[in-house]
């Protein structure tokens, strides 16, 4: 069981601060849209070291590393069933869909977003 409670974790979530408002729309018709304080970070960044010259047998053999792309941290109880994929968040006006979810056992979940383009 967590120390903290939820109104403890927005401590570390203000908007005025260092937080973001996101609107997330749950999966379920059932629940209403809603705003929800959260940390997003958007410093994804992919490799290709496919890209040297060597030959085409050797540009084959390399393997491209991508990072997890962009996150948000929230409480898991602002999320419906603590977040499921393909839920929405949209974040500074870009919406993104929930593509995995890491509890992490405190009362906060980091969520693995993917950009709606």
């Amino acid at each position: 069981m967590p120390v903290e409670t939820d109104n403890d974790l927005l401590i570390f979530l203000n908007p005025d601060e260092f937080g973001v408002e996101a609107s997330y729309v749950s999966r379920d018709p059932a629940v209403e849209p809603k705003d929800i304080p959260g940390q997003f970070d958007d410093e994804g960044s992919n490799w290709n070291p496919n890209r040297w010259n060597g030959t085409q047998f050797q540009m084959q053999m390399g393997a491209s590393v991508t990072s997890s792309g962009p996150t948000f941290l929230c409480r898991t109880s602002d999320l419906n069933k603590g977040g499921r994929k393909g839920e929405k968040l949209t974040i500074k006006g870009q919406e993104y869909r929930i593509e995995d979810k890491r509890p992490d056992g405190t009362g906060l979940t980091l969520l693995l977003l993917m950009a709606n383009d």
